[in-house]
């Protein structure tokens, strides 16, 4: 597999920061400046639940096989 190492398809990192950012854009108004912003940030990310952390480390073994199926192509995730 020469391309799916930077494969987004592969890093579940990718879908936390999509929770992150959904949860952050949930706050109104938005942040007036950076310390506020990085104080939402950091209070989001630890109240990310726990099951939604090990359902990403848990579909690391089908990602790869999805990924290897679609020889590095697009895959559902």
């Amino acid at each position: 597999m020469l391309w799916p190492a930077n494969s987004p398809d592969l890093n579940p990192i990718e879908h936390m920061w999509d929770e992150l950012c959904r949860r952050v854009q949930q706050h109104h108004p938005p942040p007036v400046n950076l310390g506020q912003l990085l104080q939402w940030l950091q209070q989001e990310w630890n109240g990310v639940p726990r099951a939604f952390i090990c359902n990403l480390i848990h579909s690391m073994r089908q990602r790869c096989v999805e990924c290897l199926a679609h020889n590095g192509g697009h895959t559902r995730y």
